[in-house]
């Protein structure tokens, strides 16, 4: 996996920032709720361009360009994986109760 993407390349090194928001979001509940929303809002739109390369590989990298090792498209549009697509409906689903939390704490305020 060393010289691809998923070896380190810049897709996958945001992984390890997303897992740290989502932990300092779940610690914040309590006490801070708009610091909550907003790293948990943060973490879904960090992780949510790996999920998207690994679901829609070819328009992903026909939209975004970048400096990709290999040059050639990928073959597939579309890669069915349950959990790839449980991920970003997830983090739609997680980015939804943030920015609905958000909006409901400044009309409260």
């Amino acid at each position: 996996m060393e010289g691809t993407e998923f070896g380190g390349g810049s897709l996958a090194s945001n992984k390890d920032l997303g897992i740290f928001l989502f932990v300092l979001a779940l610690i914040l509940v309590p006490k801070y709720l708009r610091a909550d929303t907003a790293s948990a809002l943060v973490a879904g739109l960090w992780s949510l361009p790996l999920y998207l390369y690994l679901v829609f590989p070819r328009p992903f990298r026909q939209i975004w360009g970048g400096n990709w090792k290999v040059m050639e498209l990928p073959r597939e549009s579309f890669i069915w994986d349950g959990w790839w697509v449980t991920g970003i409906v997830a983090i739609v689903f997680v980015a939804y109760i943030c920015c609905r939390a958000l909006i409901r704490s400044e009309t409260h305020r």
